[in-house]
């Protein structure tokens, strides 16, 4: 693998640093252009996440995650890479395995695993294909989905994709030619929301200028995979794109999986998955703030009910269900739930102890 540059201080890739902006108000962003959100969460939880929506509501949901997440890395690629560059690729005046090289790297880089290409066909031609294998992939699904859409926009064309294991830990990706539904045609369009200044203030690195608290996480760029050197956890970093198949499942199967999403993550989340350390404000703050999910503004919390506030959220729901599931493990309690997301981007959160009766007056 290429040699990686890493913060001499920190020991993280200075790839990340350069490329991400960690803002005052809770948000992180890619520093080429703001208007894309960028957050930097644990993965662990995504596979058992989506086999947690799939029992509650009854069906399958893994072509919906592939086909979301192809159509989000595509719209972000497309934007990406400039169109004389695409356009080279086209007529074959340049190669797309350079290209492709530095999109692996990336990959290994954000946690998504180890890429490496097998066996392809580049004709131009219905018979055309790609074959990969990944070793630790962060989410299968969403892997496929990512390996699909780089190479519809490096090829120019509509593939389909399928798997299969190799053994624990290592799967083969194919993708080929193969025409989409027209339901599933053209680029997912991402959500974005105003954004309100903060005072949030990280700690940062004297050498890179990143969070300081990234030296607590280790990458493994050789393998893909990125650690939290005391949580033990699993981190990725990872744009708009996942946000977008959040909303893509929501348009395509309703409000019920709104529920659905909320309740997997709430049910993994007090099972003990997630370490964000204790409910104290100020520190929840830091860690969304690192995490790029939003700026906590209000956090009142006790045996008799939570209320929660947070600018600029990202991912409310995976967040409804984490500040639900972190509670009820806290006070080992059910509870039940109400929450808000406007259009400005705010989330609120309130949770009553069944049998009890939340106001706000008297939680602490």
């Amino acid at each position: 693998m290429t040699a990686i540059d890493l913060c001499p201080e920190c020991g993280v890739p200075r790839h990340l640093t350069s490329e991400h902006v960690w803002l005052n108000s809770g948000v992180i962003v890619q520093s080429r252009d703001r208007r894309n959100r960028m957050v930097f969460i644990e993965s662990e939880n995504l596979d058992p996440l989506f086999r947690g929506i799939e029992e509650i509501i009854g069906a399958p949901i893994g072509q919906v995650l592939v086909t979301a997440k192809r159509r989000a890395v595509r719209a972000y690629l497309d934007s990406l890479i400039p169109d004389v560059t695409k356009e080279l690729l086209r007529r074959r005046e340049i190669e797309w395995q350079p290209i492709n090289d530095g999109l692996r790297l990336v990959a290994a880089l954000n946690g998504y695993g180890k890429y490496e290409v097998i066996d392809y066909r580049y004709e131009k031609d219905v018979n055309d294909y790609v074959v990969e294998t990944i070793s630790e992939p962060y989410s299968v699904p969403l892997a496929c989905g990512d390996m699909a859409g780089a190479f519809e926009t490096l090829f120019g064309c509509e593939l389909g994709t399928r798997y299969r294991e190799l053994a624990p830990d290592l799967y083969e990706l194919t993708c080929y030619v193969s025409s989409h539904p027209r339901e599933f045609k053209g680029r997912l369009r991402f959500r974005h929301f105003p954004l309100r200044e903060g005072d949030i203030e990280l700690k940062r690195c004297r050498s890179c200028g990143g969070p300081a608290a990234l030296a607590n996480f280790r990458w493994y760029p050789d393998r893909g995979v990125i650690m939290g050197s005391t949580t033990g956890k699993r981190m990725i970093v990872t744009g708009m794109e996942l946000d977008a198949v959040f909303s893509e499942l929501e348009n395509e199967l309703g409000e019920e999986i709104t529920r659905a999403i909320i309740e997997a993550q709430r049910r993994f989340v007090r099972a003990g998955f997630y370490t964000i350390e204790g409910m104290g404000r100020l520190d929840m703050r830091e860690q969304l703030a690192l995490r790029g999910l939003g700026n906590l503004r209000e956090l009142r919390s006790n045996e008799k009910g939570l209320y929660f506030r947070v600018e600029n959220a990202f991912l409310h729901l995976m967040v409804v269900g984490l500040v639900q599931g972190l509670y009820e493990m806290t006070f080992d309690v059910d509870t039940g739930l109400e929450w808000s997301f406007s259009d400005q981007g705010e989330l609120e959160v309130s949770l009553t102890p069944l049998g009890g009766v939340n106001r706000k007056a008297d939680i602490a």
